[in-house]
């Protein structure tokens, strides 16, 4: 009996152990719960591919078309059914009041008088139009066939030349484009042999691939930071990561990778915007990292934010970001998410 009563005696301890253990980790599960917003969401039903503003409207662009909204009352005053927006799309001003716009069917110039100018294959490659960047009044526009350049004669736009394998890229595949102050980065997608080429106004053309240190051959997203220094978004499904790059002598050089041991929410990265409070990298499927800028903004010293469809996005997969006076707008797989910039203090 004695020997019976131990053996209950221990079971009983260790049941206690193990409630009181489950109670510890339920805390500890809830201690680190991230908070929730409302935020206000609009298109809860299109996928939103581009975001560009002009000041006075918003330019969304959709899967159903392009819609213009008003940034202040967040309504639709005017929509472009037959421009359609999927996938990874593009919308730059064009300085004069208009702007250029890359989608499924090619490159369209909406002019500040209404009218349209549209370029297709077999004028530009052949393909989505994946990116468009203007450089000193000139636009470059990329698809996964190569990349073209238009100038403007005698008052039209005209491609001038058609950059592909040929005549110095890395990849014929153009997932996007950024203008430097000497130069052009050309990310490719889709493209085990890709990544990154750099053409500078001289005419040097420099590669940066995963056999020289990017985190993956899939380039995602480019943005230049304030300081001047370069970030790169790579991934696919479940890898990828962020680097860091500046240009020594004429040529990219990475100086920092991150990856989710950094604090990114997931392995591949989708979009990458950057304002003078932060830095904003969003995933594949895990959410969106706001890096708060301090004084030289150290990454392991910056404050991180994550949000998520759990936290009030409309999804976790964000694809473009832009700010409208005091707002951040987030255009996602599904929907799009309105953030106030008091959320950032």
């Amino acid at each position: 009996m004695k020997k019976l009563n131990i053996i209950v005696n221990i079971i009983f301890a260790l049941m206690v152990v193990s409630i009181l253990g489950y109670g510890i980790k339920k805390e500890k599960k809830r201690e680190y719960k991230a908070p929730s917003y409302h935020f206000q969401i609009l298109e809860d039903k299109s996928e939103i591919s581009a975001l560009y503003s002009d000041g006075r409207h918003v330019y969304v662009g959709t899967n159903e078309g392009l819609k213009v909204y008003d940034p202040i009352t967040k309504t639709i005053v005017s929509e472009i059914k037959s421009i359609k927006m999927i996938y990874t799309a593009s919308i730059v001003g064009d300085g004069e009041g208009g702007v250029w716009i890359g989608h499924e069917e090619g490159l369209t110039h909406l002019q500040s008088n209404g009218s349209k100018v549209n370029f297709q294959y077999p004028q530009i490659p052949k393909g989505r139009v994946n990116t468009i960047a203007l450089k000193n009044h000139e636009i470059y526009c990329g698809t996964y066939n190569g990349a073209a350049k238009l100038v403007e004669k005698r008052g039209n736009w005209e491609v001038e030349n058609v950059l592909n394998k040929k005549n110095g890229l890395l990849s014929n595949s153009v997932n996007v484009i950024l203008p430097t102050e000497q130069g052009l980065l050309f990310g490719s997608y889709l493209d085990s042999q890709g990544g990154i080429t750099y053409i500078s106004d001289d005419g040097e053309i420099s590669y940066l691939g995963k056999n020289t240190g990017l985190t993956h051959s899939y380039v995602t997203s480019i943005v230049k930071d304030t300081d001047g220094k370069i970030w790169i978004g790579t991934g696919y499904m479940k890898e990828g990561g962020l680097v860091q790059v500046i240009l020594n002598d004429g040529k990219p050089q990475i100086i920092n990778k991150y990856s989710v041991e950094d604090g990114l929410p997931g392995e591949k990265v989708r979009y990458l915007f950057v304002d003078d409070y932060s830095l904003w990298v969003t995933t594949e499927y895990d959410g969106v990292l706001i890096k708060r800028r301090n004084h030289n903004f150290d990454w392991m010293d910056s404050k991180n934010i994550y949000l998520s469809k759990e936290t009030g996005l409309s999804d976790n997969e964000i694809k473009c970001i832009i700010k409208v006076n005091k707002e951040y707008w987030l255009g996602g797989k599904y929907g799009l998410t309105i953030v106030p910039e008091d959320m950032m203090k």
